[in-house]
This record gives structure tokens, sequence and C-alpha cells, in this order.
């Protein structure tokens, strides 16, 4: 089960939202489950005089397997009670053969008002997190194959933390299937990327070529010169990327797509794969059920409460100082557009005010040799000076983070993490009974051969004091 929201902001209309759920040219079949226009129009122009920047939120449910309209509607009951959204204002069930020719040919569009009956907004925090969370817990529940997400984790602890009996038993069972798991799965092309290439093409291609690409790779034995030159025959070239270890694959002026996600592979498996390209790469194994889950692998070890704060522990150690929000320069220069607002508003005479100003500090500096700090005159240098001054503050924030992720103290804790959630749901029974009695060292030297290093014992580097506010503007 796929699960992806966008938000369609207040200052858009709803009628290129309406025109995409009613294509019938990129669909066998287009049925309006329930709803009309004129409850986006409505939505919309409730968010416009609340002054919400959202008016909609468009929800795509895709499951894997054959889903009935009962099982549907309490999906959607499911995500409507996560969110606290009010009933949809529109559900369209598109059919259209996927691109893989295997998986479930129907999804559904849903769509629900961002401006709430009591005035308030739709709940939208942590959105990604908990569109995976309802996903996971639907394929549990109706027995759908499951899919490993992004944020594995976070959604265990979100349903850990539920009172709900039910999503307790889901976070075991995911606990069972994905916990441990160092290796966060990559989507082989971005919904932008996507809706590009769409638009230049007049039709969905990276789809399509993603699936034809892996059809070919999964013939004759994955042997990767093999799949080189069949794919060649067909007008295919692979050429190397913009970024260290990244091989692209495409046809001449036509999308691409990076070459190791499209055979399901890591970077670094695909640089030695190329330098020995005869050999055969084994098959990946089978997408998991829950029931496939509780035969092959152990269940989760119940260990003691100091678990989770050891765990904790790790987190907050790992956690760089700035989030990733912070580091991006156009959300850092968001408070200050005020000022620019206030200048592109301005009098004539506050015009003349600010070239008086600057008039007299540059004499002042002519004469005197004072500097004097001039703030801006007009808009666009006003824009100038926030795009500059937010630029490198965003880069001094990004170098402290990647600075953080390479220390030692940092490398030693995620290591120790790691090993943590492999003990977990390990069938090695050593390591389980460790694990029961909360010895944690010991559980984890039973899966590494070299002498465990506490974290404690790695001297902590000293991070470099970054600029977080904007000054002289």
């Amino acid at each position: 089960m796929i699960i992806k929201a966008s938000r369609i902001t207040a200052e858009s209309t709803h009628r290129h939202l309406y025109r995409h759920l009613m294509r019938t040219d990129e669909n066998e079949e287009v049925r309006i489950v329930q709803g009309r226009e004129f409850a986006l129009a409505e939505a919309v122009k409730d968010a416009r005089y609340a002054k919400r920047r959202y008016g909609l939120r468009h929800v795509i449910l895709s499951p894997e397997q054959a889903t009935s309209p009962e099982t549907f509607q309490k999906i959607v009951t499911l995500y409507q009670s996560e969110f606290g959204a009010d009933p949809p204002l529109m559900i369209v069930e598109h059919q259209k053969k996927r691109a893989d020719g295997q998986s479930y040919d129907r999804h559904w569009h849903v769509v629900f008002a961002e401006t709430l009956t009591n005035g308030r907004s739709l709940n939208s925090r942590f959105i990604r997190i908990r569109n995976e969370k309802v996903a996971r817990f639907t394929e549990l529940a109706f027995g759908q194959p499951l899919t490993s997400g992004k944020h594995n984790d976070a959604v265990i602890r979100a349903l850990e933390a539920s009172s709900n009996p039910q999503m307790q038993r889901a976070a075991t069972d995911l606990k069972q299937a994905f916990w441990g798991e160092s290796d966060k799965p990559q989507a082989t092309f971005t919904d932008k990327a996507h809706q590009v290439t769409r638009r230049k093409a007049g039709r969905s291609v990276l789809p399509s070529m993603r699936a034809h690409l892996r059809k070919r790779w999964q013939e004759k034995g994955r042997v990767l010169l093999s799949f080189i030159e069949r794919v060649a025959d067909e007008g295919y070239l692979i050429r190397e990327g913009d970024k260290p270890d990244v091989w692209l694959i495409g046809q001449n002026g036509g999308a691409h797509l990076a070459l190791h996600r499209v055979l399901g592979l890591k970077k670094k498996e695909l640089v030695v794969l190329l330098s020995d390209a005869d050999r055969s790469v084994p098959l990946s194994p089978p997408r998991l059920t829950v029931k496939a889950v509780k035969v092959n692998k152990p269940p989760p070890i119940v260990v003691p409460p100091d678990y989770a704060q050891k765990l904790e522990a790790l987190r907050h150690r790992i956690r760089p100082r700035w989030k990733r929000s912070e580091c991006r320069a156009e959300l850092i220069a968001l408070p200050y557009q005020n000022m620019v607002r206030r200048l592109e508003n301005s009098t004539l005479g506050e015009m003349l005010e600010r070239l008086l100003a600057a008039l007299i500090a540059r004499m002042l500096k002519a004469l005197f040799g004072l500097s004097v700090d001039v703030p801006p005159i007009t808009a666009d240098e006003a824009r100038e000076r926030i795009s500059k001054a937010c630029a490198e503050v965003a880069s001094l924030r990004q170098q402290d983070v990647q600075e953080h992720f390479a220390s030692p103290e940092v490398q030693a804790a995620l290591k120790e993490r790691r090993l943590l959630k492999q003990c977990l749901v390990s069938d090695n029974p050593v390591t389980r009974q460790a694990m029961k009695a909360g010895a944690w060292g010991e559980a984890m030297m039973t899966l590494r051969s070299e002498p465990r290093v506490p974290v404690h014992a790695v001297p902590k580097m000293p991070q470099q004091k970054t600029v977080s506010y904007l000054g002289g503007l």
C-alpha cells in the first residue's frame, strides 16, 4: 500500500486538481465514488476567507493487491481518524494498467478540506511518517505484502505509543520484520521528476521505463554486462552522473534514471559490480507478508524498560544541532520577508528618508572614515541582502551537520544503535538471553567480532560555531 499526500494552496484554484482527477486519456476508467466539483471550490474559498495557506489535501491510495470497496472505506476512515479530517469532499477511482503489469490496476484519489468545519486547520505534523503509519497498519490488518518505508523506526515508535491494542500488536509485527535494517529504501525517481517528464513528453515516462529496465535486468541471470548489451540495442546509454559513484541510464536526449536504483543495488555495490560485470547477481528476497514474517523471523525479545531509554540516549547523541529545514536558505529567509513587504509598500517620504540616511552614511565614511551600517533602501536591495546572508548561514549549518555525522562519536553511536536493534530480533540464543538480562554489551559482542568500544569512550569532536541569526539586515 502506497499513500501519498499533497497540499493544494489556497492561492491556486481547484480546477487543475479536478482536471487531473477527470483525465480519461491516461486512465482506462474514471469513476466518481462521491462528491462534486462544487465542494472543492467551496473549500478553497473557505481557506481564502480564513487566510489559510492551503485549501485542499489530495491523498492517493494505491494498494498492491485487489481491495474491496468495504476495505477501501476502512482505509479512508483510518486516514481520516489519524489526521482528524472531516469527511472527504471527493473520492475518484482510477483504473489503468500498472507499469510492472502485476500490481492492482485500481487506485483512489481522496480530497479533504484543509479548513475544518470548526474553523481549525487540518493536522499536517509529520505527514510523511503518519502516511507510512497508516499504510503499514493497513498492510498488517488486511494481509497485504509489507513495504519497507523510509521512516520504519518512527512508524514503529508511533504505533507503540498508541493506546489502541491493535496498533501495539502491529508495532511488534513491524519490529519483527524491519527492526535493525540499516539500509533505508530509496525511490527510483521523485514525484517532481515524474511530473516534469510527463509534462515534457505528454505522457507518463519514468514508471514504464523503470519497469522495462527491471524486466531486462531479471533476464539471463542478472549479469550486468549482458544487461548493458541488451539495453544498448534498444537505444539506452549508460553515462557517469554528476554525483560521485552515480551512473545514469537513459536514451539519448530523453529521461534518465539512476542505474543503481533501477537494479536495486547500493552505489558501492554497483561500483564493485562494474569492475566484474560478468558476475551474476543473486535474486532479491521476495516481499514479506505478516504470515511469512512470523514463520521466518523470530519474534522481538521482551526486554527491560531501559532498552528504550538506551535507544533514546543514542538518538539524542546522534541528532545534529540543526534540523533539515533550518539548513535551507529559503526557509531561513521567511521571517525577513516582512522587511521586503514594508519596503514595497513604503511612501515617497519614507523613501526620501532612507536615501538621506544613506547619503549621510557615505559622507561620514568619506570625511571621517566612520563605517555606518545603512539599511536597504529598495525592496530589491533587501532581497539581495537577505538571499546572500541566508545562503551563507545555510552553508555554515550544512557544514556543521556534515562534520557532526562524520565525527567518531556519532559514527560509534550509529553503529551501537544498529547493533542494538539487530540484537532485539536476533535468532542467536546467546544474544537473546543477554538482551533479556539487560546485558547490552555482551549481546552486541555476539553479533560482531571486534571488541566493543563504548560510545562514551570516544572523545567528542568540538563543533564549529555557526551563525544562528542574520546580522546586518
